[in-house]
């Protein structure tokens, strides 16, 4: 939906100004106000716009742009970009395979111990290979974040 918004846009001031606009709309559909969409939110604006939508084609948006894996679309998966999690597991991904292996986690996080690190990989890692391939990171981080919102 914003790919369409933007596209055809090559002066980089009116691409900025069709980008706030754009963030100013996904605001205002975010009642909530977390920086992310629900599937309800957006069922809910679109319909409310004239738009009519089902909550299947809602529900099929989501999967195709849901790169966290979390239920909701922030802004920047929204717009078709690489997430703030994409972004966090390729720079621990040193050697770029596609998996982030207890050695990398562990170089980046620093302030974990060597028991929590055993932890998550034990619980995340579900073909035991001592590696986290993109989604098994994702439901970690998103575990992580729903803990720490409780």
């Amino acid at each position: 939906m914003a790919k369409f918004l933007m596209k055809n846009i090559s002066n980089p001031h009116e691409e900025a100004r069709r980008r706030r606009e754009v963030r100013r709309y996904f605001d205002r559909a975010d009642k909530d106000g977390d920086g992310k969409l629900t599937k309800e939110e957006w069922f809910r604006v679109l319909n409310s716009s004239g738009v009519p939508t089902t909550m299947t084609e809602v529900e099929e948006f989501f999967e195709a742009m849901d790169r966290d894996y979390d239920g909701r679309l922030s802004f920047e998966e929204f717009m078709g970009e690489e997430s703030k999690i994409e972004k966090l597991f390729k720079s621990m991904d040193k050697n770029g395979d596609g998996f982030v292996t207890r050695e990398e986690f562990n170089s980046i996080c620093k302030n974990l111990n060597a028991e929590q690190v055993k932890m998550a990989f034990q619980k995340f890692d579900k073909t035991g290979d001592d590696r986290l391939d993109y989604r098994e990171f994702c439901q970690m981080i998103n575990r992580q974040h729903q803990q720490e919102s409780n």
